[in-house]
């Protein structure tokens, strides 16, 4: 494996996972059954199609955020502020975008699990290749998913995942979690 930092807190792990390990998720995915995916509200979740129009399954294991976090902490950033980073979050999402979705501009949101410990990097796999579009776009740097690939960003990076073209783009996204120093 080797790690990149391709801008100031923007990682991209190539070769983090093998094809046999990408297409073995993206068949446990598709037997969980995607949903269209919600973005968060001030309120609630909600379907806002001109924003982001892909599915999602949600998956919570463990023991994968264990071994997830045993893989990537070599390359993952160890520390923000007054946290340290201590591992994976639990609650993986899956995507899938078909041809003509995406989602536009945002900033990923930081899981908050307790008072002293939440997320703010995102941690994502590239299940897949071989679409046309949907790279992964921050305001002035273009990251082309390829087949297990990982790229690891601080959440509140502007982003976007460019619409799909042509093809079935899979990505498995997660969170690195971090805790306030005692």
């Amino acid at each position: 494996m080797k790690a990149t930092e391709l801008k100031k807190n923007i990682f991209l792990i190539e070769n983090f996972w093998t094809t046999d390990q990408c297409d073995d998720y993206i068949q446990i995915a598709e037997a969980m059954g995607y949903e269209p995916a919600t973005i968060q509200t001030d309120n609630e979740p909600r379907l806002v199609d001109f924003v982001r129009n892909n599915d999602r399954v949600i998956y919570k294991d463990m023991e994968l955020a264990r071994r997830l976090w045993d893989e990537v902490a070599p390359y993952a950033p160890r520390e923000i502020g007054e946290s340290v980073a201590i591992g994976v979050n639990e609650q993986f999402r899956f995507y899938k975008y078909q041809p003509g979705q995406q989602f536009r501009k945002h900033r990923d949101q930081s899981y908050i699990r307790n008072r002293s410990e939440a997320s703010y990097f995102t941690f994502m796999i590239y299940l897949n290749d071989g679409f046309k579009g949907g790279a992964t776009t921050f305001n002035d740097l273009v990251v082309e998913p390829k087949k297990g690939s990982a790229l690891i960003f601080y959440h509140y990076l502007e982003h976007e995942g460019s619409e799909v073209l042509e093809g079935i783009k899979y990505v498995l996204r997660t969170d690195l979690m971090f805790r306030l120093r005692e």
